[in-house]
């Protein structure tokens, strides 16, 4: 299993390896519009514009949202997998990826070979919320399915995004069939501010609302990520991993994310 692991590490410094070519994380090349799109942007997401994020599916269906971070490596929530489900068989567990809708031509499900939960966390509280999904077989890295980088210190950025999956009949409807893509542009809450809205709100999480005089809503999809970027660039960190929270994006009511720059050792 180690030799699994060093490719890892190597992913986390802000790059990926695939053999033999180089793969840079964080690059949309099949998504050749400007990210800075005017407010009024097409909530739908467009082919290619996030090549890492996946849908984790059990026996078929939507579980959980999840962003690939290297070739064999998948970053997603802990708690999609409770004792229950870890007990289920592997087999069971899929990854869609290199879509934003699951009859998308560029679709490729793979299946899963080990799931690592974070050994710190203790649910029901939701601190070091973060699991790693070993895949059976390596992503071949296409323009539509590519690494995200790992931000490895926490700092304020120009525009960030969460992606969900939801049903075409709407939120809740997990048919595993007619799922697609929506996306909402999300800011930063100050933590010290969050905190007089969440309780025991860890220092390993951060808070994030929709950005004001944007449209969209987001439900919240665990697991997914929160990808930011800075202004005149193209490349995106992952900041994020989505954790909880009521009707998450919604002003006054932020949603909770596990803070990826606090565990970049892990």
């Amino acid at each position: 299993m180690f030799w699994l692991l060093i490719p890892l590490l190597v992913a986390l410094k802000g790059h990926a390896q695939d053999n033999p070519d180089k793969v840079q994380c964080g690059y949309r090349p099949a998504f050749l519009k400007s990210i800075w799109l005017p407010f009024q942007e097409l909530l739908e997401v467009q082919n290619g514009e996030f090549p890492w994020q996946v849908s984790i599916q059990l026996s078929g269906k939507h579980l959980c949202a999840g962003s690939i971070i290297h070739r064999w490596w998948v970053l997603t929530a802990a708690h999609c997998f409770p004792r229950t489900l870890l007990e289920t068989a592997l087999t069971d567990f899929t990854v869609i990826m290199g879509t934003r809708v699951y009859s998308n031509i560029h679709a490729e499900r793979k299946h899963v070979q080990k799931i690592i939960i974070h050994q710190d966390y203790k649910p029901p509280l939701f601190d070091s919320d973060l699991a790693l999904l070993l895949l059976a077989t390596p992503v071949n890295f296409t323009n539509f399915k590519m690494p995200i980088c790992l931000q490895e210190r926490e700092r304020i950025w120009d525009r960030c995004w969460m992606a969900e999956w939801v049903s075409v009949h709407g939120y809740g409807h997990y048919d595993g069939l007619n799922m697609h893509l929506k996306k909402l542009r999300v800011v930063q809450v100050d933590w010290k501010e969050c905190l007089k809205r969440v309780k025991e709100l860890s220092k390993n999480m951060i808070c994030a609302w929709q950005e004001p005089g944007t449209n969209g809503k987001c439900q919240g999809d665990s697991g997914a990520p929160m990808v930011c970027s800075m202004r005149g660039t193209q490349r995106f960190f992952q900041v994020g991993v989505f954790s909880w929270g009521i009707r998450s994006g919604t002003r006054g009511r932020p949603g909770l994310f596990v803070s990826v720059a606090q565990f970049i050792p892990w």
